[in-house]
């Protein structure tokens, strides 16, 4: 940011400019200064388009991207970067500026590829190109963290640690702080120390230090992750540090049973009860783990703000200590938070202790459609099987019974089965499960294996591949067999489980197949160069490896690719196997081979080999649906429409018929073909009534009629949108945009009626201010302005309004300090009409000097307002009126030059000003240009030139 700064302030001192080159370079300067970037940017555009030609081109337009950066328009910065670079003649080290915030946009982006391209571009011979390549590693490798992606960041930020730079320490920092998150601490504590002995340690000195410590508690060395905590908690810093150093200095100290130290912490606390709370809790939680149930409540109890996480604490704990009542109050207070999947669970076991059965499974429906964890379910299905067992409902404890034996096949879910069948006398079933009882649990580890096998294929076809490790997981607890591992490594393939599949795969040979597998696993895992090599491996064993694993390698190999974002690599590879004699998922293959060539921006090949899909039965919809989605991307909106058409009328998938006919009608939207629009929206309103894609095509029908001219139809749209959408967003849209027709409307009335349908206060009392003053209700407008003075959204529209008020009625006092209000804000749309009324009130009472100043500062800051103009006039007559006639004479020939209207007045005033200083041969000039443009304005001048005297 240094660079960026120097340039902006820099670059604009300079001689030699034009006058008014000088005052918009002048006014580029301050507005950047004063980090207004909105005006700047327009500002520049201006600059551009008014000085084509001018020297300072380049450096403003690289000073745009900059500030597109700056404000996170990551995009537009890019663009405006690589425009540059085409454009524009520079200098070395413009060039690496350039490319360095390119690396950075493309980090806002997370495209963390092409941002490494952008940074290699940087010319690394000259230090400054050296420091700018480890400026770009250093974001790269921060915008990896911000990605969790920590071994990535780390790789970046080692690559920059090489090159010792101006970020050097930066660096350091970071790289501690990836490694941290990757849970290697010895590494961590490392580079803190190299940190440490750089000049920047204060400036993150609260961080560092609790690194070092955590770093330190990590690897069990208490002592010294106590003393950089104390560090952190006796700064005057109010961090997010200090909180969680205090809350693992107290951990520290009650795990080693020191309760003294703990509470002498908390004591310190007391003058700072948020953190004072956030301590007690940390004691609740501490001896709830461990089972001081009493010693936890007294802790939570004494907590003044209590959230639901202590109230979770405070009823867990009163369950503990059988306190069933307080307990069960607690936690239905809990059933619409966060807990309530534990708030369902200890009501049922309450409810359960105290034999209230019928309760229990009258309720059982609580825990339907619960996000629950394994270990929840099991418990809340136990409850209620045994519930319903004591009340002799045995088909529901059946029901649930088995539930829990699908989750987790042990003995005892097993006997509790056996039990009920019992009792419902199903004998087939009851020999079954003795059987498979008396199978699992002696040693027949053959039979063992065959019931892990068949459970596991059950879950798979039940979709529940979870279930299916867990039990393969539970067998090789005891037991080591091939076909298991080989069997859990499919499922866990499938279950994207890859870290775990590379475990079980390093204890398997070196086979093709299993070679295969780690190739996949690998792929999941992101690591794409590994897992080329896994699969280049495989296929480079001709003749020795099936033709089947051949095809599956090979097809992965494109995928791999894909994924990788090496599209050209995956066309490549993509057309040799079409062109094989492959069939293994090769219409997969056609269809990355044809969204490779969209995104190398080619959609003519990709076209052409969407088209070829379409010649397999079950991808002929998708196919011509992409065909139409490439031409709408170029905007070839005929073209597109026609494939859209196609979608529409032949597919067989009804949501590629729905999606052809929204898109159709949308490319005709941006067609501006109102008729076809109309026809097909009337279609697919017919066809879909209930989609969710009609209001957007209401939405675009109002938008269009609007375009036409077609103010009633365009109302009709907006109203029916409001009344039939479910989406508040477009609800409010749609609003707005009717309270924008109704404000060009004269209908009054039914202005009012949609002003009283808005939710928000402030925006129903913004729009009812406007329209009472189209009422000319001026009054009770000033009582709507009054309210709005003091809102965050409307404080500008209020403030200028009043002063109006007080204008009109020549109470400058008033309307002054309104205006003001306006001035004193950041950012307001009115601030030039605030500032040309405060001219005109000083004008108005007399203070000549003061106005010409604001009239000037007026045009100069916001010279694009409709008040500039008008403020050069009055500046001028201004200095007319102070009798500074040369300053009026270089003010009214400026305007002259510049402006199009007025030109008989400006020349005018000239004549009669150059005159007034007895410079008759300029005024003579000024006299025929004038004679010109109005011959009978001109006629009361003839005489001073006709050996008449100056005025």
């Amino acid at each position: 940011m240094k660079k960026f700064k120097l340039l902006i302030a820099g670059f604009l001192i300079c001689s030699g400019l034009f006058a008014s080159d000088k005052e918009d370079i002048k006014f580029l300067d301050e507005l950047f200064i004063q980090k207004k970037y909105s005006m700047a940017l327009q500002e520049s555009n201006t600059f551009i388009n008014k000085y084509p030609r001018s020297k300072y081109i380049k450096n403003i337009k690289i000073r745009m991207g900059q500030v597109y950066y700056v404000e996170g328009r990551y995009q537009e910065a890019i663009n405006t970067f690589n425009n540059c670079l085409k454009e524009l003649k520079l200098k070395k080290e413009e060039s690496n500026d350039i490319y360095l915030y390119l690396a950075k946009s493309y980090v806002g982006l997370k495209d963390f590829a092409t941002a490494s391209k952008a940074a290699n571009l940087i010319d690394k011979t000259a230090p400054e190109g050296k420091n700018a390549y480890e400026e770009a590693l250093l974001s790269i490798g921060k915008g990896y963290m911000e990605n969790k992606d920590y071994i990535q960041a780390q790789r970046e930020l080692t690559s920059a640690l090489s090159l010792q730079g101006k970020n050097y320490e930066d660096v350091v920092l970071n790289l501690a702080l990836a490694a941290y998150n990757n849970s290697q601490y010895i590494k961590t504590i490392v580079y803190l120390d190299e940190y440490y002995r750089g000049s920047k340690v204060g400036v993150n000195k609260n961080l560092v230090n609790y690194l070092y410590g955590s770093s330190y508690y990590k690897t069990n060395e208490n002592v010294k992750a106590l003393d950089y905590f104390a560090k952190v908690k006796n700064s005057d810093d109010n961090s997010e540090y200090k909180t969680l150093s205090v809350l693992t200095m107290i951990e520290i100290y009650l795990k080693q049973g020191n309760s003294r130290e703990a509470e002498s912490i908390l004591s310190s606390l007391s003058s700072n009860p948020n953190l004072n709370d956030v301590a007690l809790k940390s004691f609740g939680d501490f001896y709830l783990v461990r089972g001081s149930n009493d010693v936890a409540l007294s802790y939570y109890n004494r907590i003044q703000n209590k959230n639901v996480d202590v109230l979770y604490g405070i009823a867990l704990s009163q369950y503990r200590l059988k306190d069933y009542k307080l307990s069960l109050e607690n936690f239905r207070r809990l059933y619409t938070t966060k807990y309530k999947n534990e708030s369902i669970y200890y009501q049922m076991s309450i409810e359960y202790l105290n034999k209230n059965y019928k309760w229990v499974l009258g309720n059982k429906n609580l825990a339907a459609g619960l996000n629950l964890s394994k270990e929840e379910e099991l418990a809340i299905n136990n409850l209620i099987g045994t519930s319903a067992f004591e009340e002799g409902d045995f088909k529901v404890a059946e029901s649930y019974y088995e539930k829990n034996y699908n989750l987790n096949s042990n003995k005892e879910t097993l006997y509790k089965l056996i039990v009920v069948s019992s009792k419902l006398k199903n004998k087939d079933r009851l020999s079954s499960l003795i059987n498979e009882f008396n199978a699992k649990y002696p040693t027949d580890q053959e039979y063992k294996k065959n019931i892990t096998i068949l459970t596991a294929d059950n879950y798979i076809n039940d979709s529940r591949g979870a279930d299916a490790v867990a039990i393969y997981k539970n067998y090789l607890l005891t037991n080591r067999d091939s076909d298991i591992v080989s069997n859990l490594i499919d499922v866990m393939i499938a279950q994207k489980q890859y870290n775990e599949v590379m475990q079980y795969l390093n204890m398997q040979d070196m086979s093709p197949e299993n070679t295969y597998l780690k190739g996949i696993a690998t792929m999941g895992m992101g690591r794409y160069d590994e897992a080329e090599a896994y699969f280049n491996q495989v296929v480079s064993v001709d003749g020795q490896v099936p033709k089947a694993l051949q095809e599956k390698a090979k097809y992965n190999i494109i995928k791999n690719y894909f994924l990788w974002e090496r599209y050209t690599d995956a066309i490549t590879s993509g057309e040799e196997y079409i062109a094989g004699e492959n069939l293994y998922a090769l219409e997969d293959v056609v269809d990355k081979v044809a969204i490779s060539y969209f995104r190398i921006d080619n959609p003519e090949k990709a076209r052409e080999y969407f088209e070829k899909l379409k010649l397999v039965s079950n991808m002929g919809d998708y196919a011509q649906f992409q065909i139409g989605e490439t031409y709408y991307s170029e905007k070839r909106y005929p073209q597109a429409i026609e494939a859209y058409k196609v979608s529409a009328e032949e597919s067989k998938n009804p949501e590629y018929k729905e999606k052809g006919l929204y898109w159709e009608i949308s490319s005709l939207y941006l067609m501006k073909n109102l008729n076809e629009f109309e026809l097909k929206s009337k279609e697919f309103i017919k066809k879909y009534p209930n989609s969710k894609l009609k209001d957007n095509i209401i939405l675009m029908e109002g938008e269009l009629y609007g375009l036409e001219g077609k103010t009633g139809n365009s109302l009709s749209s907006y109203e029916k949108l409001y009344n039939e959408t479910k989406d508040e967003a477009l609800k409010e849209k749609s609003l707005m945009k009717i309270l924008d027709i109704a404000q060009n409307s004269k209908n009054i009335e039914n202005e009012l009626e949609w002003i009283n349908k808005i939710t928000n206060d402030d925006k129903k009392t913004y729009y009812l201010a406007k329209h009472l003053n189209r009422q000319n209700k001026i009054e009770e407008s000033k009582v709507q302005l009054e309210k709005l003075v003091n809102s965050s959204d409307y404080k500008d529209f209020a403030a200028v309004g009043l002063g109006d008020y007080y204008f009109k009625k020549k109470d400058f006092t008033n309307a002054n300090v309104n205006y003001n209000l306006v001035l004193g804000l950041e950012n307001s749309v009115y601030k030039d009409r605030a500032l040309y009324q405060v001219a005109n009130i000083e004008k108005e009472t007399g203070a000549t000097k003061e106005a010409i100043r604001n009239y000037t500062k007026l045009y100069i800051l916001y010279p694009t307002s409709e008040y500039a103009l008008e403020s050069k006039i009055r500046s001028a007559e201004g200095y007319e009126a102070l009798g500074e006639y040369k300053e009026a004479i270089v003010q009214y020939d400026e305007l002259l030059k510049t402006e199009s209207k007025n030109k008989t007045y400006f020349l005018e005033k000239l004549v009669f000003l150059n005159l007034k200083i007895e410079k008759k041969n300029i005024a003579k000039n000024y006299y025929e240009q004038l004679k010109k443009e109005n011959a009978n304005l001109s006629e009361k001048y003839k005489d001073f030139f006709n050996g008449g005297e100056n005025l």
